[in-house]
């Protein structure tokens, strides 16, 4: 059986959001190809107590496709992260003050790591915590809180840390499923740091292909 990851628990946005995500919109600012690129994770979901077996050929061993058991404990917290990222982002998404096409984009970005968090039970089954990491929360929530500019650049500093989380995350994985899954994640929440980057006025390269120094939220859980 696996866990559904629902919004019940954390501190709700409205279940309809007040700015529709037009696929222009999220074209317009890059953000398109990332509409898509989990779609295989979201529609064939695997669960992660499925037995792992290792087959080898020729002498050489092949790595599992399902996560094992300490791939597990790194997912979970991975998990965890997402949905506070989600909470975040609910925070966010309160305030007053958004331009139209800052508020789909904050939305869409919103809409992902709830993906993500999905696609993580997917692959952890009854396993997966389903929950954020309320301490996680409590520290990056008042970030979250105050002007539109200072949201933005919050926003992305959480993407720049995910981003470090999931590479730390994918240098331990052992699962091929799972290494596929926090790679594409990784990707796509990279794009997002960029993307927050162009809006909050950002305009050193180093910032906007999200090379700053972050700190992983991995300890942080």
């Amino acid at each position: 059986m696996d866990i559904e990851v629902t919004e019940s628990g954390l501190d709700a946005a409205p279940s309809t959001p007040r700015h529709p995500l037009g696929r222009r919109a999220l074209l317009g600012v890059g953000l398109g190809g990332a509409a898509m690129s989990l779609l295989p994770f979201l529609s064939g979901r695997a669960s992660a107590t499925t037995p792992v077996e290792e087959s080898t050929t020729t002498g050489v061993t092949t790595p599992p496709q399902r996560p094992t058991d300490p791939d597990v404990e790194l997912l979970a917290v991975v998990q965890q992260v997402e949905l506070t990222a989600l909470a975040l982002y609910n925070e966010a998404l309160a305030l007053s003050g958004w331009t139209d096409e800052h508020a789909v984009v904050i939305t869409f970005i919103r809409q992902a790591h709830l993906a993500y968090g999905q696609s993580l039970s997917g692959l952890l089954g009854r396993r997966a915590p389903g929950v954020r990491s309320e301490q996680l929360f409590d520290e990056l929530r008042g970030d979250f809180a105050g002007s539109v500019e200072s949201v933005l650049a919050a926003a992305y500093a959480l993407e720049a840390s995910l981003a470090v989380t999931h590479g730390e995350v994918l240098a331990e994985l052992q699962g091929t499923d799972a290494a596929a899954l926090i790679a594409s994640i990784q990707m796509n929440e990279a794009r997002f740091g960029t993307v927050l980057a162009d809006m909050a006025g950002m305009t050193d390269e180093a910032d906007l292909l999200v090379e700053a120094d972050a700190e992983s939220l991995a300890g942080k859980v």
